[in-house]
């Protein structure tokens, strides 16, 4: 079976700065890099930071727009939670289990990189709820809308 790699491109106002976060924060890897954008490694997906030389509007709240990893299994997503702690990062939504005792459970925490771009990481509970599940009819936290 082909493990495709996925490709995200995000804007970054301070590609020094946000090389920093994403290599010290979260552990990626950095890859090629010009003075207009750099590749890192994200959960071994390639995540590409294009220099925007304009502020971007900072989005309120998660919606409509993030990006983030899907853990497998529990433990690395509890390490990396430790490793954001201990890098003294301020989480944008606090760690918290959404939908506990259902089908749909899982840990979530968001994180804000420097240009403002959200991201979340979180494990579900049952893997079938990644990508099955439709017959459940939530998508999303209505408490965070």
């Amino acid at each position: 079976m082909d493990q495709s790699c996925f490709h995200l491109s995000i804007p970054a106002i301070d590609l020094a700065l946000s090389r920093h976060w994403y290599e010290q924060v979260l552990g990626c890897r950095a890859g090629r890099c010009s003075d207009e954008a750099l590749i890192l490694d994200l959960g071994g997906h390639q995540l590409v930071l294009q220099r925007h030389r304009d502020e971007l509007e900072p989005q309120q709240g998660i919606y409509p727009r993030h990006f983030g990893l899907i853990f497998q299994e529990a433990t690395p997503w509890h390490a990396l939670r430790a490793r954001v702690e201990q890098a003294g990062q301020a989480f944008a939504v606090s760690p918290k289990v959404r939908f506990a005792g259902e089908v749909l459970e899982h840990q979530t925490f968001f994180l804000q990189d420097p240009s403002n771009n959200w991201l979340e990481f979180k494990h579900y509970r049952h893997s079938e709820a990644v990508l099955g599940c439709q017959e459940q009819r939530v998508v999303g936290d209505r408490d965070l809308r």
